[in-house]
């Protein structure tokens, strides 16, 4: 398994869980510095467009898109720096060359001393007419609840996080589907997350979920 490469603070990451979960997940999420450059990216990026690691990091985001003027980008990127938060749509080239439209959330967060903002690729497909690379997602934005999770709600977000299917964490728990939904959808409730995806990028960022 390839790792995600960045700085790291062993005390604070230990704590909060950041890196495991991040380097071990099926869903696709990077991290970008306040200079706009890819600083690790997790193997399920890698896995779904395809680019080298290398090529990767210390590229500026969005430098693949090609749906939009440079301006574009740049007044998403200081919306995301004002506000921490950015959802949105766009399409990229995929290693191939093919146009992909993707959906993403971006949140901000602290990795030790050091701001940087974590991507999520909530879904995928290659245009103009092609199947869904990842479960489909709405996208939204949170509506400022910070209600604390608890335990259970923490330990069923921490799975979905590493990508486990609902019918597989209540499996791993002892629970029914049923209690596994509810925890979920409580989670997104007090997050104002729409999509699992959205409610991983939320949960990370802010810290709310531990190793």
């Amino acid at each position: 398994m390839l790792h995600a490469q960045s700085n790291r603070d062993p005390d604070d990451l230990q704590r909060r869980g950041f890196w495991s979960i991040f380097e071990q997940s099926r869903i696709p999420m990077a991290l970008v510095d306040r200079n706009r450059r890819y600083v690790s990216v997790n193997d399920a990026v890698i896995e779904l467009y395809q680019y080298p690691r290398g090529e990767v990091l210390g590229r500026v985001a969005g430098h693949s898109a090609m749906d939009e003027e440079p301006a574009t980008g740049d007044e998403q990127w200081e919306e995301l720096v004002r506000t921490d938060e950015l959802y949105g749509e766009r399409v990229v080239a995929h290693a191939n060359g093919t146009p992909m439209e993707v959906s993403y959330a971006a949140h901000a967060t602290t990795v030790g001393d050091r701001w940087l903002a974590l991507i999520v690729t909530l879904s995928a497909r290659f245009t103009p007419d092609g199947s869904e690379l990842l479960r489909p997602a709405v996208v939204g934005h949170r509506n400022g609840t910070q209600s604390k999770l608890t335990d259970r709600e923490r330990e069923v977000v921490r799975l979905v996080a590493l990508g486990s299917s609902t019918r597989r964490i209540a499996a791993d728990l002892g629970l029914s589907f049923e209690t596994i939904r509810t925890h979920v959808r409580n989670a997104m409730a007090k997050t104002g997350a729409h999509t699992r995806a959205q409610l991983v990028a939320l949960v990370l960022g802010d810290g709310l979920i531990e190793d």
